[in-house]
């Protein structure tokens, strides 16, 4: 399937509809919230955006202490204007194919969780990544000791805990879901966003996988590729195990 607008296919879709238009609503507030100064401009005062940041993205250290909805509002917290677009972009793609074929509520629900699933999975690598490393630094090999290297390198310093943010795991486990229901259709993908390739759902859901799973253990950048790959898990699995099967073709002239 070719869309060449893919807003168009948002009639019918309130959830899909309902969450873009949050994901950019936050985006806006959090923006405008860079220029806010609680306590004013003088004495080193910060702005009121990171205060949102750690307060409502994923935080394992504020997650702790009570900031029990963390799981649920980072999916809407996005980090840069290409992050939220992005997103949104896959959204407005995939999402209305999914709502179509398992009806709204399960739809929200699918997104809503497999945010949530693959936020708290990727907060768990977050825990385990030092002594991951760690142990990759005692492998008798220049390489594996060259990429811990780069990894503590890359640390922020004084930070022992990320702060995760971005509706990317929902839009894997919608990718997910698709692939578990409608393995076989075809898909026009844009790689990088500029060069179509056409593939199976289940080739685009493996192809995902295997990348976000290689660049987990080799990146040392700061993309949650732990969500990414948690996300597409668990929106896979809830598809084959929860999921309204129907007819695929059928769903596409809805």
């Amino acid at each position: 399937m070719r869309i060449a607008n893919p807003f168009r296919n948002l009639s019918g879709c309130p959830a899909c509809t309902t969450f873009a238009i949050i994901c950019v609503a936050v985006f806006i507030v959090t923006r405008i919230a860079w220029g806010i100064y609680p306590m004013g401009h003088g004495g080193g005062a910060s702005p009121l955006a990171p205060y949102l940041v750690y307060s409502f993205g994923l935080h394992l250290p504020m997650l702790l202490h009570g900031a029990f909805w963390q799981p649920i509002t980072y999916i809407f917290l996005h980090g840069s204007l290409l992050h939220l677009v992005a997103n949104v972009i896959m959204i407005v793609t995939f999402g209305p194919m999914v709502e179509r074929l398992v009806g709204t509520r399960r739809f929200a629900w699918l997104f809503l969780v497999s945010g949530i699933i693959g936020g708290l999975g990727w907060m768990g690598c977050d825990i385990l990544e030092p002594r991951f490393w760690m142990w990759v630094q005692t492998l008798p090999f220049d390489f594996a000791r060259t990429m811990a290297q780069r990894w503590g390198e890359s640390q922020s310093p004084g930070m022992t805990y990320g702060v995760c943010v971005g509706a990317s795991a929902s839009v894997c486990g919608l990718i997910g879901a698709f692939a578990a229901i409608c393995p076989h259709v075809r898909l026009t993908v844009l790689l990088f966003y500029v060069i179509p390739l056409k593939m199976s759902a289940r080739a685009l859901a493996l192809l995902l996988a295997f990348g976000s799973l290689a660049a987990s253990v080799a990146y040392t950048g700061h993309v949650a590729h732990a969500a990414h790959l948690v996300g597409l898990v668990a929106g896979y699995l809830w598809a084959r195990r929860g999921g309204r099967i129907h007819d695929c073709f059928g769903a596409w002239d809805a």
